[in-house]
This record gives structure tokens, sequence and C-alpha cells, in this order.
């Protein structure tokens, strides 16, 4: 099998991600976020393993951004900046490979309530920084989705 035929079409997997925060916000309503922000947090060994990851002496954006560095380079996301202020962090991915699934939210009138690659970086926080979060929003406009998320001591 070539190497072209090994790949998963990102469309199928889209629209299969789609269906399945379908269920889950059919199921879960407004608490679908709650229950969703360990999606694509397993990631986060990987992408630590694959490029040799090291968050040792970093700020919390400057870990952030090696991992968001990490998921441009296998292709998820096409680029990202991050700010952290007052204890909020501003994700903006642009170009990421589930923007149709955001967009699919969009038209549907589903509130978004989860982003994998916010997600994965919100683990990272927790494991390496020692702080909790939680989604405040994700609004997406063209092919940028923001991110914000409160960071806390539990």
């Amino acid at each position: 099998m070539s190497e072209k035929d090994s790949e998963i079409n990102r469309e199928w997997v889209n629209e299969v991600f789609f269906d399945m925060l379908k269920v889950i916000y059919d199921g879960f309503g407004g608490a679908s976020r709650f229950r969703c922000y360990l999606v694509g947090r397993q990631m986060l060994e990987y992408l630590t393993r694959k490029f040799n990851l090291n968050f040792s002496n970093l700020t919390i954006p400057e870990a952030v951004e090696k991992v968001l560095e990490a998921l441009k380079n296998i292709g998820v996301i096409g680029g990202s900046d991050v700010t952290l202020s007052d204890m909020v962090i501003d994700f903006k991915i642009h170009n990421c490979a589930h923007l149709q699934v955001q967009e699919k939210i969009k038209e549907s009138k589903m509130p978004a309530f989860v982003c994998p690659c916010a997600n994965i970086c919100l683990g990272l926080i927790e494991k390496n920084f020692g702080l909790d979060s939680e989604m405040i929003e994700i609004t997406q406009e063209g092919n940028t989705c923001h991110i914000k998320a409160m960071l806390f001591k539990y």
C-alpha cells in the first residue's frame, strides 16, 4: 500500500467527528463542554515523544507554543497565536484540520464546546504547571478559531 493509500480522508474524519459531537450535545446539552475537556489530550504524549519536547524552565505561553508548533509540524494547524493575561489563556488557531467541523457546528446553531488543540495545551498546563482550566468560549471567524480558557489553582 502506498503512503497516499494509507492516509485517512480528512473530510470523512471531520464528518464522523461532527456526528460524534452532535450526539454528545444532544445527550448532554450545555454540560457537553464539561464532558469533552479530555478530547485530544492523549496526543500530548505522542507529540512529546515525536518531537522530543522539553517544557523545563518555560513559561506557560512558551510551553503552549511548543505544542502548537508540533501540531503545525504534523499538519493539524497552519499557525497559532497565544497570550496569557490575568489567568486567561487566549488561543488563536489558524487553518485547523478540523475547521470544517467548527463551521458545521456554527451552521447547526449548536454552541462550540470542544477544541482538541486547546485541550492538548490545557492538559500540558495542568500536568506541568499544576493549574486547572475551564473553557470560557470558542468562536470562529474565517479560518481562525479563537479559544479562551480560565486557568486556576484548585
